[in-house]
């Protein structure tokens, strides 16, 4: 039901499409090209003299060469499925475990809620990316350089050890806001009637919880994913790129950090430098479509928060007259038993 009503909204539709159609593109580039992004033969101009690259969007459309001469654009679509991947699996790693542990919290672990509660709070006031920094510099960026002949990390490794930083600094807090909904959720007045006939944990999170909870898991995934959307791209700023990075020479022999998988962060760091040339375009390249990425997330949340308060408002009707006229049915078994020892 849900599914059908979020398909039906315009603003989820558009927000779909966009990070759907980036991510398949950039599968059907790696099935058809295998990620070659080659590197372009110099360019005439209408006189025939040679232009010195790297080249602009209107010399070359439609976003231009970079300081290896490679086209911008597949650059672009090569790394999309990189960096909205990464994102992905950091959400759904980061959501779906602390679901259940927010139930552990809520249901079994209330003696040590203060405790915990103080102690997440305490560590949200440390920026996560100066975290992720300290704790990913020497795998992603100090040990390469400095020992780039027996360095046993690969690109596999590196990625690993990326996507599991990413999502470990963030399961307490997620843990926490899970439990915090839960209490929300069991302060609910049909709730009460649920207690009074005797209901277990397990009828709570069944009948109870989960019709409440799965629509805010969609929301709060959402919203990861455009906070992890983010923090990769400010890591990108800080040299550290998912997969890890090499030194390369580029087209003016100068020394350029390169991302090893073309992905956005990558691209963003290693182009930054160009903010301060006469090809300043190169840098706004990847901000570009960091923002559209972030805003096709904005508008699928958008859509799913508008179907979210549609179907929230109908459980809880649904609820409240579910557990009425079982309170009800249980008055009348009461009173048919009173009227037959009478």
């Amino acid at each position: 039901m849900m599914l059908k009503k979020l398909m039906k909204n315009p603003s989820f539709i558009i927000g779909f499409i966009f990070l759907f159609g980036m991510f398949a593109a950039s599968l059907v580039y790696y099935v058809g090209w295998g990620d070659e992004v080659p590197k372009l033969d110099l360019l005439k101009n209408e006189e025939g003299e040679l232009l010195s690259p790297p080249y602009s969007p209107v010399e070359y459309p439609p976003l231009g060469t970079d300081n290896f001469n490679r086209n911008i654009f597949l650059l672009i679509i090569v790394g999309a499925k990189y960096t909205i991947g990464a994102a992905l699996v950091i959400t759904l790693c980061r959501v779906l475990p602390s679901v259940f542990m927010g139930l552990i919290l809520h249901f079994y672990l209330k003696p040590f809620r203060r405790i915990i509660d103080h102690m997440v709070d305490a560590a949200n006031y440390f920026p996560p990316t100066l975290l992720s920094f300290l704790l990913l510099n020497w795998m992603m960026l100090d040990g390469p350089l400095h020992h780039p002949e027996g360095f046993p990390y690969d690109f596999t490794d590196k990625t690993i050890f990326y996507l599991i930083i990413l999502i470990m600094i963030s399961l307490p807090s997620l843990t926490l806001l899970f439990t915090n909904e839960y209490d929300r959720i069991m302060s609910h007045e049909f709730i009460d009637s649920a207690k009074v006939l005797g209901a277990t944990k397990r009828h709570y999170i069944r009948n109870h919880i989960r019709p409440f909870i799965l629509p805010q898991i969609l929301l709060v995934s959402i919203r990861e994913f455009m906070i992890i959307m983010l923090l990769i791209a400010h890591l990108g700023v800080l040299n550290i790129y998912i997969g890890g990075s090499s030194l390369e020479v580029d087209l003016f022999d100068n020394p350029f950090l390169a991302s090893l998988s073309h992905e956005w962060s990558g691209l963003l760091g290693g182009w930054w430098q160009f903010l301060w040339t006469t090809y300043p375009w190169i840098s706004f390249i990847p901000v570009v479509f960091f923002t559209l990425t972030i805003l096709s997330a904005k508008l699928m949340l958008i859509g799913a928060t508008q179907v979210v308060e549609t179907l929230m408002e109908s459980s809880i009707e649904e609820g409240s007259a579910e557990e009425t006229e079982t309170t009800s049915l249980k008055d009348k078994e009461i009173f048919q038993l009173v009227k037959e020892a009478k």
